[in-house]
């Protein structure tokens, strides 16, 4: 632990901008305190997983994450049963199932998909408060996931005194929610729902949307055009594809864009749309300005990548030397910025309307594109919030040394207009879509679209 949080200490970015810049270094020293206790009692690989996964909550930073290993597990697949029985009897806490008179958090949860149930029982071993272990063993097909009793969540009390937990996916992996609770409906962040009454359970449509880029007509009066990635390998495709389809755009009155699940990648991936999309030419850039954390391994990585991306000429050799020198003036401190607005040269009448739709998965440069988005009067956003990924970013890898896993440092903070701050809550739709029947969203934004 003393290596980790050594590194995040000194060349995390978003460690420096909520720790040291925003001064909660006392609240910050609570939380070490308490996970180098918890770190003492760690036995194994999986409970040391969690405890590093549990310290690196304490940053909002959503691209700054704890990454599992393939070393971490003996087999190739869940399919090999023996193997696998083996890797949960050694690595998984198991505990015997109790009478409990349901009360508070205490008793049998049933997850919302079904799948398993959990009961909680109170336990203060390992500085835990309480613990969610399976009702009984869980298969899907031939797949092996866990035994009767085995710890599926563990529920610690954080320094403010607030309930936190360590979620175990049935791959080991651990992630940490904060946890709500009433009489019927147990929260885990935004993405477990647990009810008391199995009747609760929802009935839903495991909807998958495939990965992909495409423009189509939807009817006479509205396009539809599904962007997953703007990952910056995939601008000619989004270019050539807006380029083939402009007269059909600037004909329809109404455009329907799909970006769910799109995990960002680059802002030039959407620049050649936002003459379809907004109203005005200038406009606000979702992130302003940028600043860099220049610890000295940061400058460092940087220095050692500075002709990887975007470097084909001379000229660009020269400017990339130009601005790690220029870097250099800033070792142990951010390096300062300016916010500036962004224009595009025209902008189109057609269409009138541009609904969006986003869900959970949206993140990054996706997030950015519908913060542009939204500056246009034409446009109303559809879905659910996005993942609130847009704070932080260039990571670069953390090895730990012996261990099966890497941790994703953050080093450059996002610098938005009006100081907003989205990180790990997300960007709120216009309009609220149930997410247990996704597969009909498209219908649904179209009827509102066409309405009219």
């Amino acid at each position: 632990m003393n290596l980790i949080a050594n590194q995040i200490e000194e060349n995390s970015v978003s460690y420096a901008h909520q720790v040291i810049e925003n001064k909660k270094h006392r609240d910050y020293q609570k939380h070490k305190k308490q996970i180098f206790k918890l770190a003492k009692d760690a036995k194994t690989e999986k409970e040391c997983l969690g405890i590093v996964q549990l310290y690196l909550s304490f940053l909002r930073d959503t691209h700054q994450k704890l990454h599992i290993t393939n070393d971490f597990y003996p087999f190739e697949t869940f399919d090999d049963t023996i193997s696998v029985k083996k890797f949960i009897q050694e690595n998984v806490e198991n505990h015997q199932l109790k009478k409990i008179t349901p009360k508070g958090i205490l008793g049998d949860w049933h997850h919302k998909n079904g799948l398993f149930s959990i009961q909680i029982q109170k336990n203060d071993k390992k500085g835990r408060k309480y613990i969610g272990v399976l009702t009984s063993d869980v298969k899907v097909n031939k797949q092996f996931l866990g035994y009767k009793g085995d710890i599926k969540v563990e529920f610690y009390s954080n320094y403010k005194g607030e309930l936190v937990s360590v979620y175990w996916d049935f791959g080991q992996k651990p992630s940490v929610h904060k946890v709500e609770y009433d009489g019927k409906t147990l929260k885990l962040g935004r993405n477990f729902t647990f009810y008391r009454n199995k009747q609760n359970l929802s009935k839903t449509d495991q909807y998958k949307l495939q990965d992909s880029i495409f423009f189509k007509e939807l009817s006479p009066r509205t396009n539809y055009f599904r962007i997953h990635s703007f990952d910056y390998e995939n601008k000619p495709l989004i270019d050539s594809i807006i380029g083939a389809n402009k007269e059909k755009l600037i004909s329809k009155e109404n455009l329907i864009i799909d970006v769910r699940n799109n995990d960002g990648g680059s802002t030039l991936s959407y620049h050649k749309l936002l003459p379809f999309i907004l109203d005005k030419k200038e406009y606000q850039s979702p992130i302003v300005a940028t600043s860099i954390w220049v610890s000295k391994e940061n400058f460092q990585d940087y220095s050692n990548e500075r002709y990887l991306y975007g470097v084909k000429t001379k000229q660009d050799s020269l400017n990339a030397d130009k601005r790690i020198e220029e870097l250099g003036k800033y070792i142990g401190r951010f390096e300062p910025y300016e916010k500036k607005m962004s224009k595009i040269d025209s902008y189109h009448t057609n269409p009138k309307k541009v609904y969006i739709i986003q869900n959970r998965w949206d993140a990054s440069a996706a997030e950015g594109f519908i913060l542009v988005a939204k500056q246009s009067g034409k446009v109303k956003t559809f879905g659910e919030n996005t993942a609130g990924m847009v704070s932080y970013g260039e990571w670069r890898k953390l090895l730990i040394p012996n261990f099966p896993a890497w941790i994703s440092l953050t080093q450059k903070r996002m610098i938005f207009y009006n100081d907003s701050d989205f990180e790990s809550i997300g960007l709120s739709p216009d309009q609220q879509l149930n997410p247990d029947s996704e597969k009909e969203w498209i219908n649904i934004v179209q009827e509102e679209i066409e309405k009219n």
